[in-house]
């Protein structure tokens, strides 16, 4: 069977995520009988096309970074925006990676909205609609017999959702810690090795791994946003970010962190959700961990999370120097799940 695929942003994880897929092309079709058409792509910068002939994704991975428009590729079709992208271009999936939008989830939260409407499945990247809209955009899909999947939003690609969903089932999470934003971790990590903040967040910045602006990270706007999604998909919470206490990693961190190196602790940027009476309560600011602590070895830019159980106990998983592909595997591995429901001929 051929799935019709659309992308709405066409930035670094979306064109991953599109290599992934030509590299690999002869093993999903041979393995798992996925074969697929590009039907459109939308982006901010470089335009917005739809094709029922097919968009080579590898000649829109090049037009992109060549900064070229994506009009100029053949056999497609200029539309004016991303919801007209969504209304033309015929897709059974809809991949939804524009940028985080930590003030309300917007346009993503519109784009899912509008596909899901439009009898589409959706994987999306973008912690924006799962932090502001999940309930919202889980029950649109649940009531048109939809797929909405999510599993890079939150640790790139190690299992989070997918974790409890086939491999810990019938649990109730009484609580999460984690390391989940790599930019603040590295600053910390390099505090403790004696490196200044400000050379420390250059470095990130150089990497790639730190926005230009880098508040979202350092004010734990990013970790809020992780946090609620943690907080309302896996236990049943009704958290918007604002919800979330928090606290900056700044100089103050990056100092308590040089210091707790003296005595062989470590200082890390901590998410902690938990159960309280009937409700459910979050936070995330520098946190000072012992050498047993499982996030303790969660170093750089690595990331863990923890998770505590009624029923499996204590489970910990890790992701050591994640990159963006790793997000654009999280994407695949969301394709396969919805492929395999979907019906054959």
């Amino acid at each position: 069977m051929e799935l019709k695929l659309a992308f709405i942003g066409f930035g670094n994880v979306a064109r991953g995520f599109a290599r992934i897929l030509k590299d690999h092309q002869l093993q999903l079709a041979t393995k798992y009988g996925l074969r697929w058409r590009t039907t459109g792509i939308a982006t901010a910068n470089h335009g917005c096309i739809v094709s029922t002939d097919g968009i080579d994704l590898l000649d829109a991975v090049a037009c992109v970074e060549r900064g070229e428009n994506l009009s100029e590729l053949p056999r497609s079709l200029s539309v004016s925006d991303p919801l007209s992208a969504v209304d033309s271009c015929n897709a059974d999936i809809l991949f939804e990676t524009t940028p985080l939008n930590i003030a309300d989830g917007e346009p993503a939260t519109t784009h899912i909205r509008k596909a899901l409407a439009r009898g589409i499945h959706v994987i999306t990247a973008n912690k924006g609609p799962i932090a502001f809209a999940y309930s919202e955009l889980k029950s649109l899909a649940e009531t048109r017999g939809l797929s909405f999947r999510f599993e890079g939003t939150v640790m790139d690609g190690a299992p989070v959702f997918n974790l409890f969903e086939y491999c810990l089932p019938g649990v109730r999470v009484l609580g999460f810690s984690g390391v989940l934003n790599s930019t603040t971790n590295h600053l910390l990590s390099a505090a403790a090795r004696g490196v200044a903040f400000a050379d420390a967040l250059a470095e990130a910045q150089r990497l790639g791994i730190a926005e230009a602006d880098p508040r979202n990270d350092l004010e734990g706007h990013d970790a809020a946003a992780k946090a609620t999604i943690l907080a309302n998909v896996l236990m049943d919470a009704d958290l918007v970010p604002e919800d979330v206490t928090l606290e900056p990693i700044d100089e103050r961190a990056a100092q308590a962190a040089r210091a707790a190196a003296g005595n062989g602790d470590r200082v890390r940027p901590i998410i902690e959700i938990a159960r309280r009476g009937t409700g459910v309560v979050a936070s995330f600011g520098p946190r000072r961990l012992g050498p047993l602590d499982p996030l303790y070895a969660v170093d750089d830019f690595s990331m863990g999370l923890v998770y505590d159980t009624d029923l499996a106990g204590r489970v910990a998983v890790q992701l050591h120097d994640p990159h963006v592909d790793q997000v654009a595997y999280a994407i695949l591995t969301d394709l396969l799940e919805i492929s395999a429901t979907m019906p054959r001929p």
